[in-house]
C-alpha cells in the first residue's frame, strides 16, 4: 500500500468533510464515511486521488444517493450540536467583553466596587491597588437562560422534531429518458 502526499490525504479528507457533512441524516454515517475513505485510498493507489475523487462526483450527489435509501428523515445532531456550540461560545464572549469593559472602567474610574445583577444572578466586581476580582452568584434565572441559548439552536439545528415525524422522506424524481 503506498503512502498518499500531503495534498492527496487534504484533497480526501476535503472531500469527506464536504459528504459528511451531506450525509449526516444517514444512520451510522460516520462507519459510511470511514469505509468511504478507504475506499478512496485504495482507488488511489490504482488512479491517483484527483481521479478517485472525481469518479465519486459531488459529495452532495453522493450522500443524497445514500439519503434516497431512508424511508423517512431523521435528526441532523452534528448540525444542531455546532449551532449550539457557536450559541455557547458567543454567550461566553459577551460575558468576558462586558466583564472586562467593567474591570476596565473601574481602574480609568480611580478603583472601586460594583454590583450588577442579570436575571437574579449577582456579580461583584472589584478594582483596587491590591486586588483585581469577580465575584458572581448564580440563580435558577440564569441557568434557564442558558438551557434556552443552547436548546433552541440545538433543536432547531438538528430539526429534533424528525424522531416524532415519521412522514416519508420526500423522493426526487428519476429523471426520464427521451425515446
Amino acid at each position: 500500500m503506498s503512502t498518499l502526499s500531503i495534498r492527496d490525504t487534504l484533497r480526501r479528507e476535503v472531500y469527506l468533510t464536504r459528504f459528511s457533512w451531506a450525509v449526516q441524516d444517514f444512520p451510522k454515517y460516520v462507519r459510511l464515511k470511514r469505509d468511504l475513505r478507504t475506499e478512496l485510498t485504495a482507488t488511489a493507489s490504482e488512479v491517483g486521488m484527483r481521479q478517485a475523487i472525481a469518479d465519486l462526483g459531488s459529495p452532495r450527489a453522493l450522500a443524497d444517493g445514500y439519503l434516497a435509501e431512508l424511508d423517512h428523515a431523521v435528526p441532523r445532531w452534528t448540525t444542531g450540536t455546532t449551532a449550539a456550540a457557536i450559541t455557547f461560545a458567543a454567550v461566553v464572549a459577551l460575558g468576558l467583553a462586558y466583564s472586562l469593559g467593567t474591570l476596565n472602567t473601574l481602574e480609568q474610574t480611580g478603583g472601586g466596587t460594583t454590583t450588577v445583577t442579570f436575571l437574579g444572578a449577582t456579580t461583584t466586581y472589584s478594582f483596587t491597588d491590591a486586588a483585581i476580582s469577580q465575584t458572581s452568584v448564580l440563580s435558577w434565572q440564569l441557568l434557564v437562560f442558558f438551557a434556552l441559548a443552547l436548546g433552541i439552536p440545538l433543536v432547531l439545528g438538528s430539526r429534533a422534531w424528525r424522531l416524532w415525524s415519521r412522514a416519508p422522506r420526500a423522493r426526487t424524481a428519476e429523471p426520464t429518458q427521451p425515446a
